[in-house]
């Protein structure tokens, strides 16, 4: 699908990922309707598109609330007439143990990163079957292939949303609508930092490069352009999945000597018990892309 005239929903569009995503299509005469919980940094967005060809539209959305999800897909049919595409990039991270950790942050987690894409997803595709074409882009993670300590939590919803992608894909065969999922490895966001840590993350050794996110947007454009099913970023990437899969028990060690020994992080140290209330009043983290 040439992306140029088309309309675009971007979740997670204020940092990160999605705002590069958005970017991108903004500057190849895409309408790009920006949606995230933060209307100020979504306004700062599209300020910053302003220069580029493609028209914006502003939509704060909580994609964890349904009916706010089906209004952003109402509201962009009613403004612009189709939707053409849809970029499911809103995500949170969670850093924490699977036999020890929080319930709360673990379903958090599950809202905003499987059942968010999901809600979007019912929310535009009877809009696509209709207009009979369509591209959903779903941002999983290399986390979608390989489950690293601390990290099983939000592999499990990246799994998840992997599962979704696979699935849907045979079933709007031949409908004109599209499904592509990005797995993205180690970007350039803010995303360490604003994750939920129960236990302090490791140091990443200088050695290792990270992908920027103008890059894993070029990734998507390319996926919406050539109908990609499946598209890692670097080799790196695929040589990580490549070796989980051939040596599966040398990975294990790889990953446990790379994690290191678990540590409490600072601001996480109530006794496990106190767990399900000590974050009840905190906002959790933006889409971090």
């Amino acid at each position: 699908m040439n992306v140029k005239g088309r309309v675009a929903i971007v979740t997670g569009a204020s940092t990160g990922i999605g705002r590069e995503v958005a970017r991108e299509l903004a500057s190849r005469s895409a309408t790009v309707v920006l949606a995230s919980r933060n209307r100020e940094k979504l306004e700062a967005v599209a300020e910053d598109l302003a220069p580029y060809p493609g028209l914006t539209l502003v939509i704060p959305t909580d994609v964890t609330d349904r009916y706010a999800v089906e209004a952003l897909a109402r509201r962009t049919v009613e403004v612009y007439g189709s939707i053409d595409i849809l970029v499911n990039n809103a995500g949170m991270g969670l850093f924490a143990p699977i036999a020890g950790g929080s319930i709360e942050n673990a379903r958090r987690l599950f809202e905003v990163n499987f059942w968010g894409a999901v809600q979007s997803i019912q929310a535009t595709v009877p809009y696509m079957q209709s207009q009979k074409r369509g591209h959903i882009v779903n941002v999983s993670s290399i986390a979608g292939w390989i489950a690293p300590p601390h990290m099983g939590m939000y592999a499990a919803t990246k799994f998840a949303l992997r599962a979704v992608s696979d699935s849907l894909r045979v079933e709007l065969a031949g409908s004109g609508v599209n499904v592509s999922t990005i797995f993205p490895g180690l970007t350039q966001t803010q995303f360490t930092e604003n994750m939920v840590q129960e236990v302090a993350v490791p140091h990443i050794p200088p050695v290792v490069r990270w992908a920027t996110p103008q890059t894993v947007a070029s990734r998507v454009i390319q996926a919406i352009r050539w109908g990609w099913r499946d598209v890692f970023i670097a080799p790196e990437d695929i040589a990580v999945v490549g070796f989980s899969t051939v040596a599966p028990y040398a990975s294990d060690w790889a990953m446990r000597a790379f994690m290191g020994p678990q540590r409490i992080a600072d601001d996480f140290t109530l006794p496990r018990e106190e767990r399900s209330t000590e974050r009840e009043d905190a906002e959790p983290p933006a889409e971090p892309a």
